[in-house]
């Protein structure tokens, strides 16, 4: 991949309300997985709808 930002999105669906911690994510090398790479991921606080 080309130098710069780079972004990735998707969709989550939640079903219940609360505070929620996804692990870091992580990226390797296809045939080298000792070359790898992890970013943090802030927490998430979903609200309950009224």
């Amino acid at each position: 991949m080309p130098k710069g930002a780079i972004s990735v999105e998707y969709t989550v669906r939640l079903n219940n309300a609360g505070d929620f911690a996804l692990p870091p994510t992580r990226v390797e090398a296809m045939y080298a997985p000792d070359v790898f790479g992890a970013a943090p991921n802030a927490r998430l606080a979903v609200g309950a709808r009224p």
